[in-house]
């Protein structure tokens, strides 16, 4: 019984944020009552830290990531395979050569799909769709700004990248979904969603719940005395790690039900409330 109690008092020593649909609001901007409730976390001797699948590179490191992190490369991008401790990259994850040429062809029927290459912290996509609206909509998250490749270039970028990111439309995913599936059942590679239009390719192993833990492990923190909050089935490796699991409003139905603790979306400051929450000490530590 007094066990539970001290479990049920705790505050975390970490706490690790998804960056869309948590730590941003739909319009991807964080607002002033999520950033004054980390710098209550951060007073308090909190460490904070992003677990996210973009590139720490775009416009967002400026606007958010350098101001709240104090201008630390700590954290976890590109869904786990890119880890930053300090100065130090200690995970620099890579597809298998090959995997590429398994996703074009299978998103090259019906509605072709664009496949796009993350190598680090730049986004790769085929010259001659400058203009496409996908490639647009993407650039306005304000993360890794696309660059046009052709040529032997953009083959290297396919076969020497972290992640395939893939755009498409709402509708098309689920389809999609599957012929990717398909086409990686044998391969070293996973199909993940982050947005409800893009798809991505990870290798095999790959989660932000790996990468989490690789950084904790570097920083000799235990993740049992962690909180995560995150809103997609990207987070789920991450939210089955941790000491506390907190799911946004705007969260999957899947994740809701792995989170051991649900707040508000993201649209009203559910990071916000996660987080004071957690200082009051009242979720529960497992």
């Amino acid at each position: 019984m007094l066990s539970s109690c001290l479990l049920a008092l705790a505050i975390p020593k970490a706490i690790v944020l998804d960056a869309d649909g948590t730590l941003l609001n739909a319009a991807h901007r964080l607002t002033p009552k999520v950033e004054r409730a980390i710098r209550s976390a951060q007073e308090e001797g909190i460490l904070v830290m992003p677990a996210t699948g973009r590139a720490r590179s775009g416009p967002w490191v400026d606007e958010v990531l350098d101001p709240l992190f104090h201008n630390s490369p700590r954290g976890v991008f590109l869904q786990g395979l890119i880890v930053c401790d300090g100065n130090e990259c200690i995970l620099d994850a890579r597809l298998a050569p090959r995997i590429n040429e398994h996703v074009r062809r299978a998103c090259e029927h019906p509605t072709p799909a664009l496949v796009t290459a993350y190598c680090n912290e730049r986004l790769f996509f085929p010259a001659g769709f400058e203009d496409d609206e996908r490639i647009q909509r993407y650039a306005s998250y304000g993360e890794a700004q696309p660059e046009p490749l052709d040529g032997l270039e953009l083959e290297q970028a396919y076969a020497n990248c972290n992640k395939l990111l893939v755009l498409a439309s709402e509708p098309e995913i689920p389809a999609l979904r599957s012929r990717l599936e398909s086409a990686l059942r044998f391969r070293p590679a996973r199909v993940v969603k982050a947005l409800d239009w893009t798809l991505e390719v990870l290798p095999r192993g790959g989660s932000k719940g790996y990468g989490v833990s690789q950084l904790l492990r570097s920083m000799h923190i235990d993740p049992k005395s962690v909180m995560a909050v995150g809103d997609g089935d990207n987070d789920i490796e991450m939210m089955r790690l941790v000491g506390c699991s907190v799911a946004m409003g705007n969260a999957t139905p899947k994740l809701k039900r792995v989170a051991k603790h649900q707040v508000a979306c993201n649209e009203q400051d559910g990071v916000a409330e996660a987080i004071e929450r957690a200082l009051t000490g009242d979720f529960v530590f497992q």
